[in-house]
């Protein structure tokens, strides 16, 4: 008898320990990650860096992701679909805080959760303003605006060519998606110092791009790439261009030096980069969220942030092709953040 009340104390002190856990477990706060991209997409892998580096060691918190891979189509009914298979995760998942990365979660779901009881939303990533989502006036939002390093791509330039520093022709290429043009927007109104920027071009396939190309040799001292993930192919190809081949006949092709203003236009095969750091749009992004859990306070209640750090991004062999050189410390950093390519 004895041995069976052993047996019965220890089964009920088994499940009441599982039962435990799982109470636990299931009373954690809960933040869902969307992404407006693919998970192999640079941008996002490193933005998911930053992201790791803050939430990882949070045994408190439940986190998910979904990657809504908006970049592979212009179609406006698969990116309808997108959204509201993002919102059908969303609901089921019913998170306490919605980290929201780039423009396409904003616009697709994002404005659809403003002010929505239970949810708060912290975004990243966000080109232009906030005003088309309804952000600004929301109590349940905040985040950080992603604004490209004007300053920084200045200096550069001093580096690169100090014969021409001063007055150096710029001019920006891009395809017409909706980050490149608030970009563009952004850019126009930058203080470019001695610098000659000469506005962007927008052009709507590959053909035209390279015609641009072509088009700007001795217009220009440099040539700045933006967005070009939305290129399509000629007449008759369908679908889009690969990002890496874009980048790859520009490099190959190019008359001017190109400087792209992504961290993964070098990825894609262009000899530099300065790009807003996508590390610190995670970090940035987590810390928000984490606070907003552990304080209980209103998210409008938190001052949005404009992003302030920048990174380096380097190809070996272009610049030797080019024979240009560039500081040693562009190098480290490039290495320091993974973004050194031969």
């Amino acid at each position: 008898m004895a041995r069976i009340l052993t047996r019965w104390a220890m089964a009920a002190f088994f499940l009441f320990c599982t039962g435990t856990v799982f109470w636990v477990s299931w009373q954690r706060p809960t933040i869902m990650v969307l992404h407006s991209y693919a998970s192999d997409y640079a941008w996002t892998r490193e933005v998911n860096a930053g992201l790791s580096r803050i939430l990882d060691t949070q045994n408190w918190v439940r986190v998910s992701t979904y990657y809504m891979n908006t970049k592979i189509s212009k179609d406006e009914d698969y990116l309808r679909r997108a959204g509201l298979a993002a919102r059908r995760a969303i609901d089921a998942a019913t998170p306490d805080v919605l980290i929201a990365v780039d423009d396409a979660a904003q616009e697709l779901v994002g404005r659809h959760y403003v002010d929505r009881p239970g949810i708060r939303i912290v975004f990243a990533g966000i080109n232009g303003n906030t005003d088309g989502y309804g952000y600004p006036a929301a109590g349940n939002v905040t985040g950080i605006l992603e604004r490209k390093p004007a300053a920084a791509i200045t200096e550069c330039l001093r580096f690169l060519a100090p014969d021409r520093g001063k007055g150096a022709r710029v001019m920006l290429l891009c395809d017409k998606s909706y980050s490149a043009i608030t970009d563009a927007n952004y850019l126009a109104g930058c203080d470019w110092g001695n610098v000659d920027y000469r506005g962007a071009r927008f052009v709507d396939d590959f053909s035209g791009w390279r015609q641009a190309v072509a088009e700007l040799a001795g217009q220009v001292d440099f040539l700045l790439v933006g967005g070009y993930r939305q290129l399509s192919a000629p007449a008759g190809g369908g679908g889009l261009v690969p990002a890496k081949e874009v980048m790859s006949w520009t490099e190959a092709n190019a008359p001017m030096p190109v400087i792209g203003i992504n961290v993964f236009n070098a990825e894609d095969g262009a000899m530099l980069a300065i790009g807003v750091s996508p590390f610190e749009q995670g970090e940035v992004a987590s810390e928000m969220a984490l606070t907003l859990l552990r304080t209980g306070q209103a998210a409008s209640e938190m001052p949005v942030r404009i992003s302030r750090q920048y990174v380096i991004a380097m190809r070996k062999s272009a610049l030797l092709r080019r024979r240009i050189e560039v500081p040693q410390i562009f190098e480290a950093f490039a290495r320091a953040t993974n973004n050194y390519y031969e």
